[in-house]
């Protein structure tokens, strides 16, 4: 009896423990996570972290200094200044030998009352380069200050002056362009070419001045003076600009003060390879008359060439022979007078000539006849 109550109570006991058992909290499955095999724990190595792992903004800087792009500033432009041109040597008045003179047509005097027509015949030759064209066209405004009227060469050591002379220069075209080749070997070529802006004023000056040289000897071409499509370049080698040079004053030009209507030259004797002899004949015309331009009549359209003037040339320092140069200017040789021839017994043809020692001319005979002395003596002498 005893035993069945001590198993009945063992059950009960049993029994409350499992109810008691199911009443305790549950953990909630949807919570619950499963522990992984468990990894061998090894020291990873060590990362650095860097800024672009975690992008973070740039803090704003307050100050406007910070916030504006720095832009890149130009260096200031350097200005070149050219050192200024000192003149130790100027000319003094000019020295003109008077067998130096060319002349040229005088258009304005030659063209009647009224004509429209500005060529003149006998004037204007293009095939051997002596223009006469002081107009813009055959029939356009003649301008006075583009016509060649003469022109002359001096010396006077160092200076060779030149000058020309045009109908007026009152209302010269501001363009306006003279000047002279030169041609210090006698072929017809010119060597050198001094030009000049139009002078401002009477006093010598080498503004707008320049000097040229062909230094290549293609002016010209085959034949100076003729068309033969000549493709030089013309003068081609500047030595002397408004007085920028080795030498500033190797160039001048002026107004004359003695004719309003004259522009003369000075430049050094020392350009020219031969000083004592050389050719030189003047041009005058506008702006487009450049150093590049000559020959005229190899590089010019001749229906389209106007407002230009030049003459025909002479030769300092000796006298020139007719042809020595190909434009050269018409040489006047004086022709011997045919000698009278005396017709004795003719009233008025005996010519009296000189006679010999002791004797006179016999009028009577046209002829010489010897004096004769009568000397009284003794024995009488005759002296003839």
């Amino acid at each position: 009896m005893k035993r069945s109550l001590k198993v009945v109570l063992q059950l009960s006991v049993i029994l409350a423990l499992i109810l008691t058992g199911c009443n305790l909290p549950r953990p909630n499955a949807a919570n619950r996570t499963e522990t992984p095999n468990p990894i061998p724990i090894t020291e990873a190595p060590q990362v650095q972290e860097t800024s672009a792992a975690i992008p973070t903004e740039a803090p704003v800087q307050e100050t406007a200094a910070t916030t504006e792009a720095v832009l890149p500033t130009e260096s200031p432009a350097v200005v070149e200044t050219e050192a200024p041109i000192t003149h130790t040597l100027t000319p003094g008045d000019p020295v003109w030998n008077p067998d130096q003179i060319t002349t040229d047509c005088n258009t304005g005097v030659r063209m009647p009352a009224g004509s429209t027509q500005v060529i003149i015949s006998g004037c204007d030759y293009w095939n051997r380069e002596m223009i006469e064209r002081p107009a813009d066209s055959a029939t356009g405004t003649y301008v006075p200050a583009l016509d060649i009227i003469w022109s002359q060469a001096g010396k006077y050591e160092p200076w060779i002056f030149l000058k020309v002379n045009v109908s007026s220069l009152a209302q010269a075209p501001q363009d306006l362009k003279a000047g002279f080749e030169l041609d210090p070997d006698l072929d017809s070529r010119g060597e050198f070419l001094v030009t000049t802006n139009l002078p401002k004023s009477t006093t010598w000056s080498t503004d707008g001045v320049q000097v040229w040289q062909d230094t290549n000897q293609d002016n010209g071409g085959v034949t100076p003076f003729h068309y033969d499509q000549n493709n030089g370049d013309g003068y081609e080698t500047l030595l002397f600009d408004s007085g920028k040079s080795d030498d500033p004053d190797l160039a001048w030009s002026r107004i004359s003060p003695k004719n309003p209507n004259n522009i003369e030259f000075a430049f050094k004797a020392s350009v020219l390879p031969n000083q004592k002899v050389f050719g030189w004949w003047p041009w005058v015309g506008l702006q487009p008359l450049t150093a590049d331009k000559f020959e005229l009549v190899d590089r010019a359209d001749e229906t389209q060439t106007w407002n230009v003037d030049n003459s025909c040339s002479w030769i300092f320092g000796t006298k020139p022979k007719p042809e020595q140069l190909i434009n050269l200017c018409a040489v006047a040789e004086p022709t011997p007078s045919p000698e009278p021839t005396s017709q004795p017994g003719v009233p008025g043809t005996c010519v009296v000539k000189p006679c010999g020692f002791l004797q006179y001319f016999d009028t009577s005979s046209c002829s010489c006849k010897r004096f004769f002395f009568y000397i009284p003596t003794p024995t009488p002498y005759i002296i003839y």
